[in-house]
């Protein structure tokens, strides 16, 4: 008991001085997988700063698209949504910390009036409980509130992929999670992925899904903007929550 009160009493004069911020940060990251590193993606959003620069994103009415690997791979949102002003700022393989960690690079840099996300899939992959992304989901739509408080944001749902149908049951139950934290929250909408991804029996839809069996190829992409141009229309009355079918 003594060695155990003599190691703390050193752990903590060792770190008192540690922004408690960063000591956080530093506690978390040895307890995390490599891919949940915040770091991971400092030289993804210097390429995104790179060509700001050159090629600066629009300010009026923007609807951003970031998340890991389904919006980084969506390489023609503009013909897709053109009638929107649409930004892909997506990172493959991210999970939602990594969104909470670039946050000021997304949110207050671009300023977007309408934000469609999707992320927590590769996060319940690497480990993460439901409650942990959960957590994370909560915390980045707080954060989103303070400077861009009339921003509305679309969740994509955790897409059931051939690769990963085995943790489907865990991305239903995240999926519900989020669907019902949506439903509160009238500048929140929550779209079902399944419901274009899945056929009568509950598998996979074939044809739609890229040589990996991970990620959709451009019939998937097809799919996907059909079911998602109805929440991109601006309208006064809009519904909280979607599962379209």
């Amino acid at each position: 008991m003594q060695l155990n009160s003599l190691f703390f009493q050193v752990f903590f004069n060792s770190v008192k001085n540690i922004p408690w911020l960063l000591l956080i940060f530093l506690l978390t990251s040895l307890q995390s997988s490599p891919k949940s590193d915040p770091l991971r993606f400092v030289k993804d959003f210097e390429k995104f700063a790179e060509a700001d620069k050159v090629n600066p994103p629009p300010t009026k009415s923007l609807t951003l698209f970031t998340g890991s690997s389904t919006i980084r791979r969506w390489n023609t949102l503009a013909e897709d949504f053109p009638k929107n002003t649409v930004l892909n700022r997506g990172f493959g393989g991210s999970q939602l910390n990594q969104v909470l960690f670039h946050f000021d690079e997304l949110f207050p840099r671009y300023k977007p009036s309408r934000i469609v996300l999707y992320c927590g899939e590769n996060d319940l992959w690497d480990g993460k409980t439901v409650e942990q992304v959960l957590a994370d989901f909560t915390t980045l739509i707080s954060r989103i509130r303070k400077p861009l408080p009339d921003t509305t944001l679309v969740y994509l749902s955790c897409k059931p992929s051939p690769k990963r149908m085995s943790k489907w049951k865990t991305y239903q139950q995240l999926n519900a999670r989020i669907q019902s934290f949506c439903k509160k929250d009238p500048l929140l909408t929550f779209v079902d992925l399944s419901t274009i991804l899945l056929g009568p029996e509950g598998k996979p839809v074939p044809g739609i899904w890229d040589k990996d069996d991970l990620h959709l190829n451009q019939a998937g992409y097809t799919r996907l903007t059909k079911l998602l141009s109805p929440h991109l229309e601006y309208k006064k009355n809009r519904p909280h929550s979607s599962a379209e079918k």
